[in-house]
């Protein structure tokens, strides 16, 4: 098993994807001095299909903003869907709106020393596959789809994650199996909660049929006048391409040891 991501005390003092929503809200406040704030000197721009590789702070509004007037940037509404840390990566799901309707985009922010140093942009599809070639595997693609869906509200989108037989255990030691039970796992939690959404994913550790990840759970009431966030550690045991078994903890810790010492498949 392979060691802990974006933990490093010693780093900076936001954690990676802290860091990342923070650019991305200065990017839609136009606050050039904060965004500029958390960018290396020599950070370096890679674009799908652009013709080559930009650097520098300088650079930013030519790779995402296309200009600025008056010290604002002139950028399209921006909405972020979910951040994956890895390492010192975090991977960066978002859509933007345009004379051509929303686009989604798959971002890669390489962070070191509490500064963004490089970034790739891509299409949703073409960055996915980007991360299954780099990876070897699908088990990261999958979980960055079933976020997705989940955020988005699309079970259908969702339950593809989970192979037909999943085994589903919560940290309250609850079970749910197969499509079925994860629907009604679905449907229990949407009538507490009916707004709900996972935040800044961490991926922790990796084996060769196990993803072990930490979440923000965001959970608000119909009305709005109740939220409660809450942390979510998974171990996550694949068939092939699909979860076959998850086991939630209560700490980051005891998923780590489950997954190390094989008590979680």
């Amino acid at each position: 098993m392979n060691g802990p991501a974006g933990s490093d005390a010693g780093a900076a003092a936001r954690q990676p994807c802290e860091l990342v929503r923070d650019l991305y809200d200065a990017w839609n406040a136009g606050d050039v001095a904060g965004a500029a704030a958390l960018l290396s000197p020599s950070i370096r721009w890679e674009t799908f299909g652009a013709s080559g590789e930009l650097s520098g702070p300088q650079a930013m509004q030519t790779t995402l903003a296309g200009g600025s007037t008056g010290g604002t940037w002139q950028l399209s509404p921006l909405t972020i869907d979910v951040l994956v840390g890895v390492v010192q990566h975090v991977i960066a799901f978002t859509r933007r709106g345009g004379p051509d309707g929303e686009r989604e985009r798959l971002e890669v922010w390489t962070l070191h020393d509490g500064a963004a140093v490089h970034y790739r942009g891509f299409p949703l599809e073409e960055g996915l596959a980007v991360l299954t070639e780099t990876t070897g595997s699908r088990r990261l693609e999958a979980v960055c789809r079933g976020v997705l869906a989940f955020n988005r509200g699309d079970f259908d989108g969702w339950v593809e994650l989970f192979d037909a037989d999943v085994e589903f255990v919560t940290a309250e030691l609850d079970v749910w199996r197969g499509h079925a039970g994860i629907r009604a796992y679905w449907q229990s939690l949407a009538e507490l909660w009916p707004r709900q959404r996972l935040d800044d994913v961490n991926i922790l550790a990796e084996s060769a049929i196990e993803l072990v990840i930490s979440a923000i759970q965001h959970l608000e009431s119909a009305d709005r006048t109740l939220r409660v966030a809450e942390p979510l550690h998974l171990v996550i045991a694949f068939e092939g391409r699909r979860a076959r078994r998850v086991s939630g903890h209560a700490t980051a810790e005891e998923a780590m040891a489950a997954a190390t010492d094989g008590r979680s498949p």
